[in-house]
């Protein structure tokens, strides 16, 4: 039988680790919060510049068709500037939820490999008569884990899907902008 000292051995260290695993989180996601700070000034320090030489070029305007080929002229490089942001966005969001989620299966299987130690010392302890029931809860926690792998497997599944998606429509994203600039030069 655990004594009650080992119990509390147990508990101090599981809370030991529970306060290291919150602070590599709280560490990495400041780290997250300032790549994107770093991507928010870069693109407001773009974007200010952009805008300074659209209104200079705007200034020397002088017929609508000049100020029609101005407009068209900005609007292929701000929809390629976008489509750059999003881009970058959605890699530092996939970086990171792709961190937490490792930290979050390694803390899945430190805690199923506890709870399965803690199963087999109940197992050496159990009284006479109650090898139903050990065996009923050897069961329950082996479905449990298969239930977890195939819902890990298809999460994984859906991630890929979702990034390949998201890379189909930047790239016909990109191919609308490049088409609609080609027509508008040929006009």
């Amino acid at each position: 039988m655990i004594s009650n000292a080992a119990i509390t051995e147990k508990a101090v260290d599981s809370a030991k680790q529970a306060q290291a695993v919150a602070i590599q989180m709280a560490a990495r996601s400041l780290e997250a919060v300032e790549k994107y700070i770093e991507l928010n000034l870069q693109a407001a320090k773009a974007s200010l510049a952009d805008v300074a030489e659209t209104s200079a070029d705007l200034m020397k305007v002088k017929d609508v068709n000049e100020l029609a080929a101005a407009v068209q002229g900005v609007a292929a490089p701000t929809a390629a500037k976008v489509q750059s942001y999003g881009r970058n966005v959605y890699a530092l969001n996939t970086e990171v939820a792709g961190e937490f989620a490792k930290v979050a299966e390694a803390q899945i299987a430190a805690a199923n490999k506890q709870f399965a130690a803690a199963i087999n010392e109940m197992t050496k302890n159990a009284p006479a008569g109650t090898e139903g029931m050990v065996a009923l809860v050897k069961s329950a926690f082996a479905a449990s884990n298969t239930a977890f792998d195939a819902i890990s497997k298809a999460t994984a599944q859906a991630k890929e899907m979702v990034e390949s998606n998201v890379e189909a429509a930047v790239k016909a994203g990109e191919a609308a902008v490049g088409t609609a600039t080609k027509r508008r030069a040929a006009k």
